[in-house]
C-alpha cells in the first residue's frame, strides 16, 4: 500500500524516534522505516517532511529525512540505473 499524506505524522514520528538515545524506542523506529522504504510514496512523504515549513525548527527529524532519501536513492534508483547501463554494451 502507497504512502500518502496522511502517513506524514506517522512517518514523522518514526524518524523522530529513530534519533532518540534509547534502543527501545529507536530501533522499532528504524525497523519500521525499513519497511516503509519498499513501499510507493516513501521519498514523497520524505520531501514532504524536509521541505515542510512548520518543521523549520526541527532541524534534526528534517536532516534524518534528508539521509533516508538520500539513501533510498543509493539503493534503489542507482542500481536500476546501473544495471540497465550494464545490460547495455556500448561499441564504437
Amino acid at each position: 500500500m502507497a504512502l500518502s499524506a496522511s502517513d506524514l505524522p506517522a512517518m514523522y514520528q518514526l524518524l523522530a524516534n529513530s534519533l532518540s538515545p534509547d534502543i527501545n524506542v529507536r530501533k522499532p523506529a528504524e525497523e519500521a522505516l525499513s519497511h516503509s522504504e519498499n513501499r510507493s510514496g516513501f521519498c514523497s512523504c520524505l520531501m514532504e517532511v524536509i521541505t515542510a515549513k512548520d518543521l523549520a525548527a526541527q532541524v534534526d527529524v528534517r536532516m534524518m529525512a534528508t539521509v533516508y532519501f538520500k539513501n533510498s536513492i543509493n539503493r534503489f534508483w542507482r542500481n536500476r540505473r546501473d544495471s540497465m547501463y550494464a545490460s547495455t554494451s556500448f561499441s564504437c
